[in-house]
């Protein structure tokens, strides 16, 4: 039995979640156009398109690397049932995170696996994110505060750092919150005796 593992993902902190694990996996971008795709399903609702993208991301990869185990992960902030890319400056996310100060927002998480074109295995986390109220002073405070390389991430925000203090409330796991369920993928290494006999390839 292939017991590979690949992580279609360059995102350091989904490579960490699984370092951290021990899970051995070999990292590799997705190829997808998520511009392309979210463009294509502009009328759908934010969960559909943040399925679509971790499933897309599992199985491009998984064509050419057969009977591999592909992770895919997705994320996307729903704020009224509307989907929140990600901010493309500073101006933007300033613009965001005014929108969800006071108010509750859902991260949706979807990890996926996929396995010679064809997903096996996915997961949905959504968590009710309840941001503080924010002034605009203490909006600028926190972004002075972060590196630009939050603007990489949805929201504007990683909770395991100084995104933290934005929140009065969270839903749902820390792993899921920062970008990859890590509690339901290791039940489902585990299921398919691929946690502990998993090898780099």
């Amino acid at each position: 039995m292939n017991k590979d593992i690949i992580l279609a993902s360059k995102s350091e902190t989904r490579i960490r979640l699984l370092t951290n694990a021990g899970i051995k996996f070999k990292a590799v971008s997705h190829g997808v156009d998520e511009d392309e795709i979210k463009l294509s399903m502009n009328n759908s609702a934010p969960e559909e398109v943040v399925v679509k993208l971790a499933e897309m991301k599992a199985l491009k990869p998984s064509i050419s690397n057969t009977d591999t185990f592909v992770i895919g992960s997705d994320q996307g902030l729903d704020l009224n049932g509307k989907l929140i890319n990600k901010a493309k400056d500073r101006e933007e996310a300033k613009d965001q995170l005014i929108k969800m100060s006071g108010s509750t927002h859902t991260l949706i998480t979807a990890t996926t696996v996929a396995q010679n074109n064809k997903v096996i295995w996915k997961y949905i986390d959504r968590s009710n994110m309840k941001m503080r109220n924010l002034n605009e002073n203490q909006i600028n405070n926190y972004l002075d505060s972060v590196d630009d390389k939050i603007l990489n991430l949805v929201g504007v925000y990683a909770i395991e750092e100084q995104g933290l203090k934005l929140f009065n409330y969270v839903e749902s796991d820390l792993f899921s919150i920062q970008g990859i369920s890590m509690i339901q993928l290791c039940q489902f290494l585990w299921d398919n005796n691929l946690l502990f006999d998993s090898h780099v390839i």
